[in-house]
């Protein structure tokens, strides 16, 4: 048989929240004694620590005005197909490009002397890598809320940061000035190899143009000999069309034929046709020419060529973006920053108080349990 029991069994491990409370109220002053060493540490940790500050401040494009020089320039680019424009929209995407980067910040902060004592010591490899983690530190996004952009950095000197900044800043819009006129000198090459290749082409044109005519004059003339002969031999010495019959009669002078036209070309008479045979052949070549339609379209786009001033006037306007300041190609003051310290005395006294009560309260609970298996010993 089985003995069924009611009485439970005692731990002694159970808690016990009053005598907690107790243990706790009688090492009071244990805690507080802990938590004002934890303050008093916590405010020489803020005053010992580096102070870093964050600032930010609203950067935008530039008014439109600063580049009304650039008017014709922007037109002549659009007429030559090429894709580059130099405008207050254009210079602010190529400004955020470049300060995303971070070659330009990484470049000015190797040169500062905080910078370069906190990666003294470091091989090449772990300075790189430490001088990105410092360019992060740099920043510029675009605020959805405001529907603007923003530069910000985090640094323990507010001015020290600042002058870092702009110097950045100006390094990176010099930088764009530099692309911008680089880019002009390329495209002025490309145009001008390119009209020097359309010049090659409509020479070769013009010279089988020449040929073409040289070929359909002897062709007109034999055509017209024959239409003289013909005149001759019917005794047709004068014409006797009518003027409307007469125009109707005129052949086509791209392809001389007896079958041009329905009236037979001799019936003008032979006075007419010699006298067009002598003017045809007093003719100079460039008169002669000049009366071929091919030829003097190939003429006219050669002077269109010839007189392209494109190539010199990109060439001018990157002598004129050279010498341009572009200080104020992007709209930015740091006077207008936002500065907030990154070290907040309210936080840190909050921190201090709460983990010197809680230190204090593991040491006194465990200091009295200490003591009880002490007690437990002794008897």
């Amino acid at each position: 048989r089985y003995i069924i029991s009611n009485t439970r069994p005692t731990y002694d491990d159970e808690i016990d929240l009053f005598q907690l409370f107790e243990v706790l109220w009688n090492g009071k002053e244990k805690i507080i004694a802990t938590t004002f060493i934890a303050v008093l540490f916590g405010i020489t940790l803020f005053f010992i620590l580096p102070t870093s500050y964050k600032v930010s401040t609203p950067i935008s494009q530039a008014t439109q005005s600063i580049f009304l020089p650039y008017t014709s320039l922007n037109e002549l680019l659009k007429r030559n197909k090429i894709d580059l424009q130099v405008n207050n929209e254009r210079i602010f995407e190529m400004f955020i490009a470049e300060f995303n980067n971070y070659e330009e910040i990484i470049d000015v902060l190797s040169e500062d002397e905080y910078v370069k004592q906190s990666i003294e010591g470091l091989g090449e490899i772990d300075k790189q890598k430490a001088l990105i983690e410092f360019g992060k530190l740099f920043k510029v996004r675009e605020d959805l809320n405001v529907n603007g952009w923003h530069l910000s950095f985090e640094w323990h000197d507010v001015l020290e940061g600042e002058r870092l900044l702009n110097i950045a800043i100006q390094n990176i819009l010099i930088n764009i000035q530099n692309i911008i006129k680089n880019d002009l000198i390329v495209m002025a090459m490309v145009i001008e190899n390119r009209n020097k290749l359309k010049m090659e082409d409509l020479r070769k044109e013009l010279s089988v143009a020449k040929k073409i005519n040289t070929k359909l004059t002897k062709k007109q003339l034999k055509f017209l000999e024959e239409q003289s002969a013909i005149a001759k031999a019917l005794n047709i010495k004068s014409n006797g069309l009518d003027s409307i019959t007469l125009t109707q009669s005129i052949p086509n002078l791209v392809s001389f034929s007896v079958n041009s036209s329905s009236i037979p070309y001799y019936l003008r008479g032979h006075t007419a046709i010699d006298k067009e045979l002598m003017l045809i052949k007093s003719r100079s070549q460039e008169e002669s020419l000049a009366m071929f339609d091919e030829y003097s379209e190939i003429m006219e786009n050669i002077l269109l060529v010839e007189s392209d001033i494109s190539v010199a006037q990109i060439k001018f306007a990157s002598k004129v973006i050279e010498n341009d300041p572009p200080n104020n190609w992007v709209s930015l003051d740091l006077r207008l920053n936002d500065k907030k310290s990154n070290k907040n005395p309210v936080l840190y006294l909050a921190l201090a108080i709460v983990l010197g009560g809680m230190i204090g309260t593991v040491y006194v609970l465990i200091s009295n349990e200490l003591l009880k298996r002490k007690k437990k010993v002794e008897k």
